[in-house]
């Protein structure tokens, strides 16, 4: 009976202890962070997609699609060429027609220079017919961008609300074993100091002892999952939580 007893004074102490515990004030930017979800999402998720390499990925295959369009719609201006030509020996002169040629030496005429400029425009009917298949083809490819971007926003949206979830959770089980370290260690006090008086038994004690280490190690697991989640989501938002947070 004595050691039933023993045993109903130590879970009433851990129960007594649990109600005692407080939790430690957050600091202004925890606080929004972890009490206003409808104002810390919207600035998580637009820095998550500014920050996104997979969205910048999307966005310059965007920008080729559109260069490429671009492209294809001025490929008609390949068939066109300048020429441009300059000479210089004797020439007849059609324009002046008093001009005479000398019959033994047709070639014995004043030497001067000629220039002379021209377009050519040159197209194959293969290219001409291919045209519109090119531009449509490099627009389908752009739509395809598009389609991928939003696909990608919209995966950087549920990665950022499922992270900062286990983050919720993970500081509600941080708090739930500092709480039960500290009655554990309330119950070791305790029990230490009933055993020196000769009032607790030896496995009593050291039940009090492994409850006081297996809450100790909880809460160092806990405190690695909550710091480990933290840095997970300031790697998927490109920066530090408090430096997001505009605080007063």
């Amino acid at each position: 009976m004595r050691k039933y007893a023993l045993l109903f004074l130590f879970f009433f102490q851990v129960t007594w202890g649990f109600g005692q515990t407080k939790s430690q004030p957050n600091s202004t930017w925890q606080t929004t962070f972890f009490n206003s979800p409808n104002t810390i999402l919207p600035l998580l998720i637009d820095a998550a997609l500014t920050h996104s390499a997979a969205l910048e990925i999307n966005d310059a295959e965007k920008e080729i699609a559109n260069k490429n369009i671009l492209l294809a719609r001025k490929k008609l201006m390949n068939g066109l060429a300048l020429n441009t030509g300059y000479g210089y020996g004797t020439m007849l002169n059609y324009i002046d027609g008093a001009q005479e040629v000398n019959q033994i030496n047709a070639f014995n005429l004043p030497a001067r220079a000629q220039y002379n400029v021209g377009l050519r425009f040159t197209l194959s009917l293969g290219e001409l017919g291919s045209r519109r298949h090119e531009i449509g083809k490099e627009q389908l490819l752009l739509k395809q961008a598009e389609a991928a971007r939003k696909v990608g926003e919209k995966e950087v949206r549920k990665i950022v609300i499922e992270q900062y979830q286990r983050i919720l959770l993970a500081k509600t089980e941080l708090e739930h074993y500092q709480d039960a370290l500290q009655t554990a260690s309330v119950n070791k006090q305790i029990a230490n100091k009933r055993f020196t008086e000769g009032d607790l038994q030896v496995d009593e004690q050291m039940a009090a002892l492994d409850f006081h280490s297996k809450a100790s190690l909880a809460v160092a697991q806990a405190k690695n999952k909550y710091q480990t989640e933290l840095y997970l989501l300031e790697e998927i938002i490109g920066m530090p939580i408090q430096n997001l947070i505009k605080t007063p």
